[in-house]
């Protein structure tokens, strides 16, 4: 329906006139009878009656003028709407379960304090996120990553163990004792390139499928073994002991495939951490 009708509708009702209505709405007479009918056969409604003085509105009229005032008005405040409201820009994030807590909660603070306006929908990490927080070894092949911080691997031996009575460990000292793994994890090649690097054999206790495992065995004194430094600190039962050898960290960052840069608010998140 063309809203010009609608405005030619609303003068005539208004005015009770078709001259008048043509004066309010800057149109010739014609042009308001045209739209009239026009309007009249698209509802299958009579809207109007005429006389020698004007017209009388019928009811089809009253029932639509209120409806025609709406969609009017509406229609008018549409561009002031999208002049001064503020909308959300909003962002998929896969966010890894293992991560430290204070890193997460730093990269959400940080982001909330330089970006505004966010509405965060917040997953397991996975390919149907537009952007994932994560170890760098968790990426897929294809994406890009960012680094945002670097965290240690940390030499982690059970309370009561011999080794604790030396106050700097060689990577020698390590050779036959027991030792937990944790395949699955990215702290399985680091730990064996530690090992490897002495020349010795190790003595596997136990293979955990995740980190949580490897801190209960741990915990539960069946071995030693190494572990992020954020992860293993909160926690008793072992204690974290300087070793002389080579030292081995992780990444964690942001894991983007480059058509999510078409999202404006992960152009911002992406620059922000990059300065």
């Amino acid at each position: 329906m063309d809203i010009r009708i609608l405005k030619f509708f609303v003068a005539v009702y208004e005015q009770k006139n078709l001259t008048r209505a043509a004066e309010q709405c800057f149109v010739s007479q014609p042009n308001i009878s045209n739209g009239i009918k026009q309007l009249e056969q698209e509802l299958g409604k009579e809207l109007f009656s005429r006389h020698k003085r004007g017209v009388a509105s019928k009811e089809a009229a009253h029932y639509l003028y209120p409806i025609a005032k709406r969609i009017l008005g509406d229609l008018a405040s549409l561009s002031d709407l999208f002049l001064h409201e503020k909308f959300k820009q909003k962002i998929c994030i896969g966010v890894a379960q293992d991560l430290p807590q204070e890193f997460k909660s730093h990269f959400f603070k940080k982001v909330s304090q330089n970006i505004e306006l966010l509405e965060w929908d917040i997953r397991p990490i996975g390919r149907d996120c537009e952007i994932n927080l994560l170890v760098r070894e968790w990426k897929y092949e294809e994406d890009l990553f960012l680094s945002l911080w670097h965290e240690d691997y940390v030499l982690c031996i059970p309370d009561n163990h011999a080794l604790l009575e030396k106050e700097i460990i060689e990577l020698s000292d390590l050779a036959d004792e027991a030792f937990i793994h944790c395949p699955p994890c990215e702290a399985h090649q680091q730990s064996l390139s530690i090992l490897n690097s002495s020349g010795s054999k190790w003595n596997t206790v136990a293979n955990c499928a995740t980190k949580t495992e490897v801190l209960t065995l741990l915990m539960a004194g069946l071995g030693i073994t190494f572990l992020p430094e954020s992860f293993a600190k909160p926690w008793k039962g072992f204690q974290i002991k300087t070793y002389n050898g080579p030292k081995y960290y992780r990444e964690i960052g942001l894991s983007y495939p480059k058509e999510s840069l078409s999202n404006p608010a992960i152009s911002q998140l992406i620059a922000l951490f990059s300065k």
